[in-house]
This record gives C-alpha cells, sequence and structure tokens, in this order.
C-alpha cells in the first residue's frame, strides 16, 4: 500500500473527527441560546453559561482539528527517507504518521496510528532508520519503510 492510500485514510478519519467536533458545538451553541423570556428557573441562565463556555471550547477543538487536516494535505505527497514530520513509517504489524495525533485505526489488517511530536515515543523512535526495531508499548517491531 503507498502513502497516498495510507494519507487518504487518515484524512477520512480526520474529517470523521472534525464532523463530530462540529456537531459537538452546534448542539452547545443550541444549548446556550435560550430565550431569556422563556426561563423562570435562574438555574437555567447557569446552564446557559456552562453550555456557552463548552460551546467556546469545541470551538478551539475544531480550529485544531482543521489545522491538523491542512497539515495532512500539506504532507500527503511528501517523501522522505528518515523519520521527521510528515513521515510514514511501515513495520510487519502498523503504519505511523508522524505529525498529527488521531486515533488508531484499522487498514487492510495493519494499524495506522498518527502521533505527533510531541508524543513521547516520537523521542524514542526518531533517530531510527529502516532495519531497525522500535518498541511500541510492549510490542518490538522493526521499521520495513520510511516515506
Amino acid at each position: 500500500m503507498n502513502k497516498n492510500e495510507i494519507i487518504k485514510n487518515i484524512i477520512n478519519e480526520q474529517n470523521v473527527v472534525i464532523s463530530t467536533i462540529e456537531n459537538s458545538v452546534s448542539r452547545y451553541k443550541n444549548a446556550s441560546d435560550i430565550d431569556e423570556n422563556d426561563s423562570i428557573d435562574p438555574e437555567d441562565f447557569s446552564h446557559q453559561d456552562e453550555a456557552k463556555e463548552m460551546q467556546l471550547r469545541y470551538e478551539q477543538i475544531l480550529v485544531q482539528a482543521k489545522n491538523n487536516l491542512d497539515f495532512l494535505e500539506t504532507y500527503k505527497n511528501k517523501e522522505t527517507t528518515k523519520i521527521e514530520l510528515g513521515s510514514l513509517i511501515e513495520t510487519e504489524d502498523l503504519y505511523i504518521f508522524i505529525g498529527i495525533s488521531l486515533q488508531q485505526f484499522k487498514l487492510n489488517g495493519k494499524n495506522v496510528i498518527a502521533i505527533s511530536e510531541e508524543a513521547p515515543i516520537y523521542n524514542s523512535i526518531k533517530e531510527k532508520t529502516i532495519g531497525e526495531k522500535i518498541t511500541i508499548g510492549t510490542i518490538e517491531n522493526t521499521i520495513i519503510s520510511i516515506s
């Protein structure tokens, strides 16, 4: 499987994340937009404030998720031979994309994980090359390719 196909699947997963966040923003926006004339319970105003806070938090998360999508679009065609931003590492059991954090998913029998440079594991793998072993959790894998 080539890098473009894998990145396309990562982009699809990121689009699902964005859609979920947009739904949360919408839900909290509706909850924070109650008509003051219809509300007789002071507690309703407290819930309205909480919903507005959550809306603003999710809007910030949405901005980051969209930035991650932009990053994926920018780096999807980047070819590299070392582990750096935009690299795709293939081992026997998994693909590892460097640049964003995303929940693990399966693709053609292999797990796909996406990690950011801030992930603790990044520091332990960034100097590795093809043929070297990397340990993720308790599982040791050999790097087959870096692209």
